[in-house]
């Protein structure tokens, strides 16, 4: 189809090809060429064949991916192509967007007289044998079994769950090695399977290719420059809704001018969005890939709550499976809350040290371990930290470390009280008791925590546990784990929390001897 008017390296070269021939509608209802923006043509440059892309909003990523691949298919034959989108009205925009890069073509690369619709939402080019079908993971109708050649997941983590995770294990399937499978969105809190494959992108885990593009790649996003950055209002205001000072607040801004090069401008953009969006900039516009995965409609957690931790994050000294951010203080009091692996491949034990003074994080054993030795370890860790109150969790395994440390004479156990309303006393068990009385208060007590800012945590683990935790069903409803996540570090903190507020037993109280408690479990 390579005319005197049509040069052969247009139709090979997307990116000669696209804003010579592909036409796109600006806000203003304008028809113009499609020039490509920065990240747009960046994607285009260094894309793969298995590509995922954390961007923020409004970069134009969505409508360049669908560029470069209909680029494909308007000057290649016998080709596949599927669009995903998260919503109805995104996948009718794509599909005008589709009509109109065709429609707008020179007549030798049209196929207008033979183009034939096979319904609302698939277009079928029977010259080149071309089918391309665009939907939104709402439809009820979704169908793909045969080979995609091509296919662009937009916006994925808005996909519901469960749709997301059976539609990628469908369409991933379907694209060859050789073909090209992109997914793309804006982050939207830490858990679903874009942010379980953008992770196992960027550890190397899986063959894919991670792009993080952040929001100053958008040139648009600037308004008058600031002539005194000091004493812009702007910033005082934007300092404020984050909890920091002027000075580290500007200091942050000049080391991304300097890094980054971003414009008093753009600085200028950002402190005005600070101010409208506070910590939800940082989702909305990602600086950087570990800390814009902020809010889920189901999370338990805020990620606004969690942000400010993500930057006092520390690795802490390691003793083996123990893990020390602040050593011992004379005559400080201490809890561990203790959390037993229930046995699955993945779970850990982990016993977790707060100083009961200030709510300080200061220590945590970690392992996969049996619970002998577990015992051995958890004892010396009490005595070492002027023998903390320890609150073992009493179900499953925890049984077998409440005996050891009841043999060992452990000094400073918690022991757990409960109103029997048919003998009407109180009984009184060794161990933390997780129920469903006491986990609403475990998991209230971290929401509150982290809320206020009272926990002083150094732990990225505990984070990623904290926002990997979401309600099935509905909010208050059952405390479900990510896919491939752990809730074992949350868990034990959550029981030291709940137990500092209560006064332990003293030692003449202890209702049990340790034959008394062998007999109880």
């Amino acid at each position: 189809m390579v005319t005197s008017v049509i040069e052969k390296e247009d139709l090979d070269n997307p990116l000669i090809y696209i804003p010579k021939y592909f036409k796109v509608e600006t806000k203003k209802g304008e028809l113009l060429p499609m020039n490509l923006w920065r990240c747009q043509k960046h994607y285009i440059e260094n894309r793969t064949h298995r590509d995922i892309i954390l961007k923020g909003r409004q970069m134009g990523m969505t409508t360049g991916i669908q560029a470069a691949n209909t680029h494909r298919c308007f000057t290649k034959q016998h080709l596949n192509m599927a669009i995903i989108t998260h919503e109805d009205q995104l996948s009718q925009f794509l599909l005008l967007n589709l009509q109109r890069f065709h429609d707008n073509l020179p007549k030798e690369l049209r196929d207008e007289n033979v183009l034939r619709w096979k319904s609302a939402s698939r277009k079928y080019f029977p010259k080149t044998d071309v089918y391309i079908y665009v939907d939104s993971a709402n439809s009820e109708h979704i169908g793909i079994g045969h080979t995609m050649h091509i296919a662009h997941l937009s916006e994925v983590a808005k996909f519901p769950d469960r749709r997301a995770r059976s539609l990628y294990a469908g369409i991933s399937q379907t694209v060859p090695r050789d073909g090209y499978l992109t997914l793309e969105s804006t982050p939207q809190g830490r858990l679903g399977i874009f942010y379980e494959l953008y992770q196992a992108a960027k550890e190397g885990e899986i063959m894919y290719k991670p792009f993080f593009y952040p929001w100053w790649w958008n040139d648009d996003y600037e308004i008058s420059e600031i002539k005194e950055l000091k004493t812009d209002e702007r910033a005082k205001y934007a300092a404020s809704v984050l909890g920091m000072s002027l000075d580290k607040f500007i200091s942050q801004e000049s080391q991304m001018m300097e890094d980054y090069h971003v414009t008093p401008k753009q600085i200028a953009w950002r402190r005005e969005k600070i101010g409208e969006l506070k910590e939800l900039f940082f989702q909305e516009y990602p600086e950087n890939d570990i800390d814009c995965w902020l809010s889920s409609e189901m999370s338990i957690i805020d990620g606004i709550s969690l942000k400010p931790y993500y930057g006092k994050i520390q690795e802490g000294r390691q003793e083996g499976a123990l893990t020390i951010w602040k050593d011992v203080v004379g005559g400080h009091k201490y809890v561990i809350g203790v959390d037993v692996a229930s046995g699955s491949a993945r779970d850990y034990t982990v016993a977790s040290v707060l100083d009961t003074r200030n709510l300080e994080y200061v220590a945590r054993y970690r392992a996969k371990i049996h619970t002998d030795l577990f015992g051995e370890h958890l004892f010396n860790l009490g005595v070492r930290y002027n023998q903390a109150l320890v609150a073992v969790e009493r179900i499953g395994h925890g049984h077998s470390v409440l005996r050891i440390l009841l043999e060992k004479s452990y000094p400073n156990l918690y022991y757990h009280v409960d109103y029997d309303e048919i003998q009407k006393v109180n009984i009184t068990d060794a161990g933390w008791k997780t129920s469903i009385r006491t986990k609403p208060l475990m998991i209230n007590g971290m929401i509150a925590a982290f809320r206020s800012g009272d926990l002083l945590s150094y732990s990225e683990n505990l984070l990623q546990e904290a926002s990997g935790l979401h309600w099935e069903g509905g909010v208050d409803s059952k405390v479900k784990v990510a896919a491939g996540g752990n809730n074992d570090e949350f868990d034990a903190v959550a029981i030291a929390l709940q137990v500092r507020e209560q006064v332990p037993l003293s030692s003449t109280e202890k209702p049990y001897s340790v034959s008394q408690y062998a007999k109880v479990f």
